[in-house]
């Protein structure tokens, strides 16, 4: 995919600091920074085209994944959840009955961890234990993720790349986890949205709001004739990998 379309990330919270908003606009343009950089390994959002992507962070869990999963395929709409690698081996019929409804399955490390700040060694290890834990539940091996955070540098792109990995991160963030109203998640969305968005949420235990917002989410969107596809067609790549690692 030609990535010269690259957006600059939005989404507003009423109730963030200043010095927190401060600091978010600061990792958004070294985000960008980055997919400019390494293009093909990094991706912010897919072409410019009525088509988005919903994305899922920091699940499984027991109640609220199986909400989003099941108004997702209600809607005939495909999720992407980037899962923790701790919370799956603790969840993983929620994993498998995710993956069984058609929505794709990626790793969101193995216990939400600041990668920036691991070792070489323990880096690789980390990645290969989410992947091992989501092969053997799915049978399938990811071939994108998400950094917890959004925090990545050139070590965690260039590992996750050796490991088959391509990082996904997000163009239009809804905000749930700083300002948790579901009219706000939506309107984020309403107010923002692009072509080729891919659109950050989250399906942990405390995302009850994400979960009421996506009903009247999707209709929004799909009143205004934008698709709601998987990373996959959306950026144009392989969801799933062999399990061989790059060189």
């Amino acid at each position: 995919m030609n990535q010269s379309y690259i957006l600059h990330i939005e989404g507003t919270s009423e109730t963030m600091s200043d010095a927190a908003r401060e600091k978010l606009i600061g990792w958004r343009e070294r985000a960008v920074e980055l997919a400019r950089r390494h293009e093909r390994l990094v991706y912010l959002n897919g072409p410019d085209e009525r088509r988005v992507a919903l994305t899922f962070d920091d699940g499984p869990d027991e109640r609220i994944t199986p909400m989003i999963a099941e108004t997702l395929s209600r809607y005939g709409a495909k999720g992407n959840f980037f899962f923790v690698g701790s919370k799956m081996e603790q969840y993983p019929e929620v994993v498998k009955a995710v993956d069984e409804a058609g929505h794709l399955v990626f790793g969101h490390s193995y216990n939400h961890d600041r990668l920036t700040t691991l070792a070489m060694p323990d880096l690789e290890l980390n990645f290969r234990q989410t992947q091992t834990i989501i092969r053997k539940i799915i049978g399938k091996e990811p071939a994108m993720f998400r950094p917890p955070f959004g925090d990545a540098n050139e070590n965690v792109i260039r590992t996750a790349y050796k490991e088959g990995l391509t990082t996904v991160l997000w163009s239009l963030d809804t905000l749930d986890w700083s300002q948790k109203e579901e009219e706000h998640i939506r309107w984020n969305v309403a107010t923002y949205v692009r072509n080729g968005e891919i659109i950050l949420m989250h399906s942990s235990p405390g995302c009850i709001e994400t979960a009421n917002a996506l009903p009247r989410m999707i209709e929004d969107l799909q009143s205004k004739q934008i698709r709601i596809v998987d990373l996959a067609e959306l950026l144009q790549l392989p969801a799933y990998t062999t399990g061989e690692r790059r060189s």
